[in-house]
């Protein structure tokens, strides 16, 4: 009996107690999710979840899934952190007997987060343009892992694209299938200039770097070939970058030291309601005074300073504002300069501004940008005398619509008028003594033409293929027109899919080339084919190749250069100034091959290769060369492999046969002599490898990452192009080849909080 009732007593208990801990249980919660990628809606393994105020971390299964149970109720920091995405700090409310389900997405790189999932799509980018074959496109992650560490530069990641050549370290610009950097249109955050970028004019060897933050762009895309034109009128490739909007969830900041500079962004949301959003950026450069301090007897540096800010504000459900600005400034001094033209210090500064209102209809979408442009340098030499001084200024106004109708198909179209005003002083001084100058020659030029112009596009898709037929017309008030069609297409057939296209490009001399000539220059055109056949392989890599031709006409070239004339072998002198003729015709023929693959959680990249040449006939003169950015030879390699969370390594290698020495030289790059033919030397074989590792560091609130790279980790020794002289009597030139970066390394960090 006293056996029974013990064990009666126990079993009570052992319900009590039971019973008594159920509730307390019951009363805490579950907070489980899945964490996505922005963009494609996909799930993301091996993400790092914590719950700040537990100190409860976890990792994501390869569904993209973490949970924590039985957590007690209240309001916690959620931190979700991995390499290459955003870092995410989020309040979570957790009441009691609740099991809260979370999805939270990751915009790449340096994007604001959101609450919602609205975009899904393929996992690589944004679909392509129907037809364009050569289309590349690098979300905000792409763009800051090929930036460089030293440079911080978005024009350093277009040029390690597939089909990009360049052969200048020290210079953002670089070609595209053989047009110059003039060629190429520069699209940012919708507006199209050329003027944002911080150079010093009239230096050729100062450098260049471009005028933005990279950790505020969102996207940057290359198109080559037959596309659509509706931003503007220029002969070769568009260069896109977009411009991310400011976090609508919460006020946040990153702070970033690269080799070259120090940035900050910061940014929030606007009102209570979270409708609008704003977004500022700073970067100041100090490798002038960096330098200065290594190596006091370096002669030419170069620094800059910018900043950029971007507001939206939603009105309504259909309608938004936005506005967007940007400024910069860069100086360049010399120490070792002729006396009498040589540059000493020279400044240059650019702004922009634009404000843009879009209206979003069930049938159509409609908007509208103002802009202005502006740029100023002025160039000093030994003992003050003014060489250059020049300003250059434009307002633009555009309004587009796109209207999707019914069956796939779709109608867009917009009208854009553009208003400029160029002026430019330049001077030309003899020695008059051992430290003064006389002035010799003087020209003063100014232009103010106007553009108007208007393009429509209708185009229809399907999950097979489509096609886009285009039209742009443009009128200049100098007198000069332009009627400009494409068609493009594209068709899937099994797994392979071809797409081809043809179309015509033109481009506008430049103001003050106008005013300088006798006569209103015609229009650069050019009329360009494409054929390409992609097809799936292995392991999600994809295959491209493709065929290209562009024949060309009223191309731009610089005359009065330094040459030895043919009938009589005496050397005929370098113009005073600048000038320019219309006068070359010629074509463009190639191939690209390009295996690439795109993947969040492991190997991503690319390997590709073109084959390219250009070749012109000057009617004037009947001279027969190759053109001035001709690379018959080129491999660009890139390849980055997420090792976990927090680690990841890349390397982009890039080679090419290299450009010819701009000039009538003859010889070898290193004795090279003045001649009578133009670019028959050419650079040597351009090499270069750069290694990068990425590593993370999360806090409860922040995260610290950190870069590390080797720049030209062989130590190739690669030559660029440089302004040199010719050596009299002998006719040697001397200084035309200049080294380039040797093997350098380098380090930066991110700061998030």
């Amino acid at each position: 009996m006293l056996v029974a009732l013990t064990l009666a007593f126990a079993l009570f208990s052992a319900t009590q107690t039971s019973q008594s801990g159920a509730p307390q249980s019951a009363a805490n919660a579950t907070i489980r999710g899945t964490v996505v990628d922005a963009k494609t809606n996909a799930p993301i393994a091996d993400v790092r979840v914590t719950l700040v105020e537990t100190g409860q971390s976890t990792r994501t299964s390869a569904e993209g899934r973490f949970e924590f149970a039985n957590v007690p109720p209240r309001t916690y920091t959620l931190t979700v952190s991995t390499i290459g995405y955003i870092f995410v700090r989020r309040r979570v409310d957790a009441p009691a007997n609740t099991n809260l389900e979370l999805s939270v997405p990751l915009a790449e790189g340096t994007g604001a987060y959101q609450e919602e999932v609205t975009v899904a799509g393929d996992a690589a980018a944004r679909p392509k343009a129907i037809g364009v074959s050569s289309q590349m496109e690098l979300g905000s992650a792409g763009l800051a892992e090929l930036r460089g560490v030293a440079a911080d530069d978005p024009m350093r990641a277009i040029q390690a694209l597939p089909g990009v050549t360049t052969g200048d370290d020290f210079q953002a610009e670089f070609s595209v299938r053989g047009s110059s950097f003039r060629h190429v249109g520069i699209v940012m955050d919708g507006t199209p200039t050329q003027l944002l970028m911080h150079t010093i004019r009239s230096a050729n060897d100062s450098g260049s770097i471009a005028m933005i933050n990279t950790d505020i762009l969102s996207r940057g895309a290359l198109f080559a070939g037959p596309h659509g034109r509706p931003h503007g009128d220029w002969l070769g490739a568009t260069v896109e970058f977009d411009v991310r909007e400011g976090s609508r969830d919460r006020a946040g900041m990153r702070a970033a030291v690269s080799g070259t500079s120090a940035a900050g962004v910061f940014e929030g949301p606007i009102g209570r309601a979270h409708r609008g959003s704003w977004l500022f950026s700073i970067r100041k450069s100090y490798i002038d005074w960096l330098i200065r301090k290594i190596d006091p007897d370096v002669d030419s540096t170069i620094g800059f300073s910018d900043a950029q800010a971007k507001f939206t504000y939603d009105i309504n459900a259909q309608h938004q504002l936005q506005f967007f600005a940007i400024a910069g400034d860069a100086t360049y001094r010399d120490t070792d300069i002729p006396l009498a033209n040589g540059i000493d210090n020279a400044r240059s500064r650019s702004a922009m501004g634009s404000l843009s209102w879009r209206f979003v209809h069930r049938r159509a979408v409609v908007s509208q940008r103002l802009s202005f442009i502006s740029a100023r340098y002025e160039n000093r030499g030994l003992v003050g005398q003014h060489l250059a001084d020049g300003s250059n200024s434009a307002i633009l106004y555009r309004a587009d619509v796109t209207a999707p109708l019914s069956r796939g198909w779709t109608l867009e179209g917009g009208v854009r008028h553009e208003s400029t005003d160029a002026t430019e002083t330049l001077r030309n001084f003899a020695v008059n003594g051992p430290s003064s100058v006389r002035l010799r020659f003087e020209r003063v030029t100014s232009a103010d033409p106007s553009t108007v112009s208007g393009w429509t596009q209708a185009s229809w898709r399907n999950a097979r293929g489509g096609i886009a037929a285009g039209f742009r017309v443009a009128d200049r008030s100098t007198g000069e027109h332009a009627a400009l069609p494409w068609f493009l297409a594209e068709r899937t057939w099994g797994t392979t899919t071809f797409r081809a296209g043809a179309g015509r490009s033109t481009q506008f001399a430049e103001p003050l080339m106008n005013a300088q000539a006798t006569g209103v220059f015609d229009p650069e055109r050019a009329t360009s084919y494409d054929f390409s056949v992609e097809q799936p392989i292995v392991r999600g890599w994809r295959i491209q190749g493709s065929l290209f031709y562009r024949e060309e006409s009223n191309v731009i070239r610089r005359a009065g250069e330094e040459h030895v004339n043919p009938a009589t072998g005496m050397r005929v002198p370098e113009a005073v100034f600048p000038v320019f003729s219309s006068s070359l015709a010629g074509n463009t023929q190639g191939a690209d091959l390009l295996l690439i693959r795109r993947s969040a959680a492991s190997l991503s990249g690319w390997i590709g290769y073109t084959w390219s040449h250009t070749r012109y006939r000057d009617r004037d003169t009947a001279e027969e060369f190759d053109g001035d950015f001709d690379q018959r030879h080129t491999l660009n390699v890139f390849l980055l492999q997420r090792l976990s969370y927090r680690l990841a390594v890349s390397g982009k290698l890039r080679v090419g046969s290299n450009f010819p020495i701009v000039g009538y030289f003859a010889g070898t790059p290193e004795a090279m002599r003045l001649a009578s033919e133009r670019n028959q030397v050419r650079l040597p074989l351009y090499s270069r490898l750069d290694v990068r590792a990425n590593r993370t560091f999360t806090f409860q609130r922040s995260r610290l990452t950190l870069f590390v790279e080797v720049m030209n980790l062989l130590g190739r020794e690669n030559g660029g192009q440089s302004d040199g002289f010719i050596r009299l009597p002998s006719l040697e030139a001397v200084g035309y080849v200049q080294p380039l970066l040797p093997r350098i390394p380098s380090a930066g960090f991110l700061f998030e909080f």
